[in-house]
Order: structure tokens, then sequence, then C-alpha cells
């Protein structure tokens, strides 16, 4: 478990809320004999002292006495109505990938919406014993999150693979997954932004309406020249609109079905064995269906728009002049390449390949993304130019 970041210094976390830990050992407990055929009035369960803490989640482990071990993952902050969803959301895809596809994902033993139990929302799920692609071969401070050369080819072709799989699950609306009591499988509206959605438009003039830059405006001020500031504001100001308005002129596909996606799909989301193995793909607790046109690349080949860098960081080809970031566009390509074999193997129609493959696309999708949840600075007007 030391691979995976785990801290044995618990009681002294500040940020950690109080949690009835004898409150979820029953809990555990009680759903073991439930699934048992010979329930056990002596079964016996204790939690180890190592956690991992990530921004939303606390993850303790949980051991019974023949040796088998679960994870309970316990939402950090208060229970909301948006927060209970979202769990609710992340359970039932859980649930749909592994009725309707071969992506490895944790299997649900049982979960709580409310905190009355505990303190908090919590999930107990299956224990995977890897490291996260992220974590492994000494971390963040060995190789600044880069995923070892002499893996690195196999293991983007297995995440391909497992992209794949995730767009082939397609719904008629756009939202997040819901269980229906019958076992079947709806969309249900997106916390904070609405829903179900029909079409791409109606979640782009949603998304425009909708989405606020994270950072003040006195915050962006102080962190550009003079001379830049009221371009870059009016740029920033204006985006969500410009995508409202401009809707119609980038949609590829207006009209379901419409693709599973991960929104946070980076390999610190991956465990791997020790050889680079997928065993798992974790933390879909914002994953849902979407428009083709936010569909990116797996965050591990995350490139910033042009339109959002800086001009002297091109040629006057337009092409970089950064080693490196030649380096990571020649790793898409490849990847392109994967997704595009793996859809001729598995008969899929191709449209994950092509979308990877727009760069006005993908410019368009990663601004989004950057503009919601990073506050990143740029002109992000200029990415709905097609030059």
């Amino acid at each position: 478990m030391e691979s995976m970041n785990w801290k044995t210094d618990i009681n002294h976390g500040k940020s950690i809320p109080t949690i009835n830990w004898t409150a979820l050992i029953k809990y555990a407990i009680k759903i073991r004999d439930l699934q048992s055929a010979e329930p056990s009035n002596t079964r016996a369960c204790h939690i180890h002292p190592s956690y991992n803490m990530g921004g939303l989640h606390l993850v303790r482990v949980l051991e019974f006495d023949d040796g088998t071990k679960w994870v309970a993952r316990i939402q950090l902050h208060q229970c909301t109505s948006d927060s209970k969803k979202r769990l609710l959301h992340e359970v039932h895809t859980l649930s749909l990938l592994r009725e309707r596809t071969e992506i490895p994902v944790p299997e649900v033993f049982g979960y709580e919406i409310s905190g009355d139990i505990v303190g908090r929302s919590f999930m107990v799920m299956d224990f995977i014993p890897g490291s996260t692609a992220m974590d492994a071969f000494g971390g963040w401070k060995v190789h600044n999150g880069e995923i070892p050369l002499r893996f690195k080819s196999a293991f983007s072709r297995s995440i391909a693979r497992i992209h794949v799989a995730m767009s082939n699950i397609r719904f008629p609306k756009i939202g997040m997954i819901i269980k229906n009591a019958d076992g079947s499988y709806d969309v249900d509206a997106i916390p904070g932004l609405g829903g179900p959605f029909e079409t791409a438009a109606e979640y782009f003039a949603a998304w425009g309406k909708t989405v606020k830059f994270p950072s003040r405006e006195t915050d962006i001020r102080s962190r550009l020249p003079y001379h830049l500031q009221d371009e870059m504001l009016a740029s920033i100001g204006d985006f969500p609109g410009q995508i409202d308005e401009n809707r119609h002129k980038f949609l590829v596909k207006n009209e379901g079905p419409f693709p599973l996606c991960h929104r946070d799909f980076r390999h610190s989301n991956v465990i791997i064995d020790s050889n680079y193995n997928i065993l798992s793909v974790i933390d879909w607790d914002n994953a849902g269906t979407v428009p083709w046109e936010v569909v990116e690349f797996p965050l591990f080949l995350d490139a910033l728009p042009p339109p959002l860098d800086m001009p002297t960081n091109y040629d006057a080809e337009g092409n970089p002049v950064d080693e490196e970031t030649r380096k990571l566009l020649k790793e898409r390509n490849d990847y392109v390449q994967s997704v595009t074999d793996d859809e001729k193997e598995t008969g899929s129609d191709g449209n994950l390949s092509a979308i990877l493959s727009s760069r006005y696309n993908q410019n368009i999708a990663t601004a989004l993304r950057l503009y919601e949840e990073s506050g990143k600075i740029g002109h992000y007007c200029k990415v709905l130019d097609k030059r």
C-alpha cells in the first residue's frame, strides 16, 4: 500500500472530518455477511492505520479476519444535494461499466448517500492491490509524473482500448448515469448545469449561460502585463457567450447517441501492477454522457491549445518550437492510431478517432475544460477561429 502514497498520521490531519469508524466497521461486516452464504456472528474487521486523501475523498482500507480487503471512500465535505447525486451517479456508472464492458473498474459492495451512518457519504469497494500509474516507480519526485519510456507505448495502447470501449457506451441524451429500479439505465441532470440535454446545442447553450471563470478580475490583472489586461479580460469574459452564440459552427454531431466520458481520465486514476498492466480505472464521480465536442485525449497526453499559448512558442507554419511539445504531439498522433486500430478490430464506428484527430475540436474541448476547472489565463475566444 505504501506505493500509493498512503499516510499514517490521520489523527493529525486538520482537514479530515470526524468519522464514526466503529459504525463504518459494523456497516462493512453487515454488508459482508449479506454477501456470504454462511453469515458469521463472529466476523471481525479492522481499519488499517494507512489512509489516502485527495481533494474530495478520504480512502481507508478495511481488512476482514479472513484477509479480504475492501476500500472505504469517504467524502470529505458535508453532504449536499449535489454531492449525494454525484455519489449515486458514480455507483450507477460503475455498475453500467461492469455490466456492459470489460473495462476494469472497482466493484461497489455498498454505499450511503447521507451522512447518517458515519458522518459523511461513502461507498465500500474491493481493494485493488496496485499503484496508480502516477505514483508508481517513485512517483512525481522521481519522474515528474511521466510514464516510464519502457512502458509508455503498451500503456497507451491499453488506455486506447479502454477509451474506445467507454465511448461505445452511448445514450440518446447528455447527462449523468442513473440506474432505474428495473435494472435499466437512463440519463439524469448534470449537477450545476442542468439537463438531461437532448442535443449538443442545448448542452452548450446551458454551458454558455452557466459557467463562470474561477479567477477574479483582480487576480487576472495581477498575473498579466498592463498592456494585455483589458484585452485578455474581454476574451475571458466573452468566452461563455461566444460558445453559446457560435455553438452550431463547431458542432460535429448535434444529436445522439452520446458517448460516456470519464471527465478526469488521467494516469493518477489508473491502478497498475509492477509491469504497468492496468488493474483498474477509478474515480468516475464526474463521468457521464457528453457531446462529442468535449471528448479529449487522456490527460497524460494533455496539450495546451495554441490559441491559448504564446505565439512565440510556434514557428511560421504553426509548429511548436519546443522539442518536448513536438514529442507530445507525436505521442498524441500515435494514440489516435491506437484508437483507430482498436476501432477497426472491434467494429466501432470511428467517431472517437475522428474527434481526437481534429485539432480544431480538440482546441475547443481543452479550452472548455481549462476555462471551467483551472482558471488558465488565455485568449479563449481565439479557439473558435478556424484557420
